[in-house]
């Protein structure tokens, strides 16, 4: 029987986000510069044999689901054979990916067949001109392609929209009138530092801020979302989506995170703002057993920091790494 994998406050620990890559072909605004960031060697990113290890020790910890991010994930070749390796595990977990949606078309069926059902898309914008400059990008068509192919295809879609004051934050209500017609659930989500530059986003527009001008535009009303849900969900009556706030410079969430995030380097990170807890790439690469890696997980989850709040005091730095570094 499998020990559940359980932090010093409770919080079961069973969402594993995992990083297959930290390159992308996006440079959006709030996650890097705009002449982007230095990618890894080759040899520093874990090999797809190293990763299936870990996510097979993890599984054995008691980890349910396991999503796949970068980077964007289908830079990196190789990815649909990977996923297949994972549906063969003794615990096989729920697989879910996070994506730009820009090279996702072309692999929707292939990763319906493998199993795969929920999508998270990002898209900060349904304005070609305002998808360019959050993205610095011209491939916003392609996304609106790939979602809508995905939900043809009945995956179950969530978008997420990351809210910039007075550059997207107009576009609110056209989001939320996505969900009229469509079982889509659009999120809308704080910006947070993690751009590699320092940001700290001084016209942030907080989730309390969205939430007001939901209201003060649509008859919104509360969903029940489960206890251990990252997003407030609200709806409109009468539409057939979800509507959901995630509060992640605010924090509103952390007495509640199940979630561990391990880079594409094999870093262990415990919270976003805490940075990285356990070198598990080192670990592999210095030929430890599955019981030393299992030993070294349970003991960085034991010391977990209670909150962002308390992780961000304990960073080291006045800067934090780019989400692409880490794994969004």
């Amino acid at each position: 029987m499998i020990q559940p994998l359980v932090d010093n406050h409770g919080r079961r620990m069973n969402y594993l986000r995992l990083a297959v890559t930290d390159r992308c072909n996006l440079r959006c605004r709030y996650c890097m510069p705009a002449t982007g960031v230095t990618s890894m060697r080759r040899d520093e990113i874990l090999t797809w044999e190293e990763l299936h290890r870990l996510c097979r020790i993890f599984t054995e910890l008691g980890v349910e689901k396991i999503r796949i991010t970068g980077g964007e994930p289908f830079v990196r070749k190789g990815l649909l054979p990977f996923l297949i390796e994972l549906t063969h595990l003794p615990d096989y977990p729920e697989i879910d990916i996070t994506t730009n949606g820009t090279l996702l078309a072309d692999h929707l069926d292939a990763l319906k067949q493998i199993g795969v059902r929920r999508l998270n898309i990002s898209l900060d914008s349904l304005n070609a001109d305002t998808f360019y400059t959050i993205t610095r990008r011209r491939d916003f068509q392609k996304i609106l392609q790939a979602i809508n192919k995905a939900d043809t295809l009945g995956y179950k879609v969530k978008i997420n929209v990351v809210v910039i004051a007075g550059i997207n934050d107009h576009e609110i209500p056209d989001f939320v009138r996505l969900t009229r017609d469509r079982k889509w659930t659009v999120r809308f989500i704080e910006p947070m530092p993690f751009d590699g530059a320092g940001g700290r986003y001084k016209s942030l527009l907080s989730g309390d801020d969205i939430l007001a001008r939901l209201r003060r535009q649509f008859d919104i009303e509360p969903v029940s979302n489960g206890k251990l849900a990252v997003a407030k969900l609200f709806r409109v009556p009468d539409f057939q989506g979800h509507i959901g706030i995630i509060y992640g410079y605010s924090r509103r969430f952390c007495d509640a995170c199940s979630r561990l995030r391990l880079s594409t380097r094999g870093e262990l990170w415990t919270c976003l703002y805490g940075g990285p807890v356990l070198d598990l790439g080192a670990l592999l690469r210095t030929g430890k057993s599955d019981g030393t890696i299992k030993r070294a997980i349970r003991g960085a989850v034991d010391k977990r920091l209670s909150d962002g709040f308390e992780a961000e005091r304990s960073h080291q730095s006045s800067t934090f790494d780019s989400m692409v570094a880490i794994g969004g």
